[in-house]
């Protein structure tokens, strides 16, 4: 014959769990909705002094053709290095870096 010897259930264990996962999926419904479904407030802010000194800047119109035929531009000397080409990178030092010069 073989004794069997249980503890005893108790009903608090299982309403301290029940309350617990109910917490649980409280809170994350609260952070669910305030994530995804909530309005922000929209935060007034006011702009610095200094910024009013850039405004009239939008208003400048740039003429490419008058920078291109700029005798300061026109001054300018090519580059010493090798620009990339579009069909990849130019060619600088050794084509394998790994042998030996």
């Amino acid at each position: 014959m073989a004794i069997i010897v249980e503890e005893g259930k108790s009903n608090s264990g299982n309403i301290i769990r029940i309350a617990g996962w109910i917490g649980i999926l409280g809170i994350l419904g609260v952070a669910i909705y305030y994530i995804f479904f909530a309005a922000p407030e929209l935060v007034i802010i006011t702009p610095p002094v200094s910024l009013q000194e850039v405004t009239p800047l939008a208003g400048v119109t740039l003429h490419p053709e008058d920078v291109l035929n700029s005798p300061s531009f026109q001054a300018l000397k090519p580059p010493s290095f090798p620009l990339p080409t579009p069909q990849g990178p130019a060619s600088v030092g050794r084509q394998d870096p790994f042998l030996a010069p």
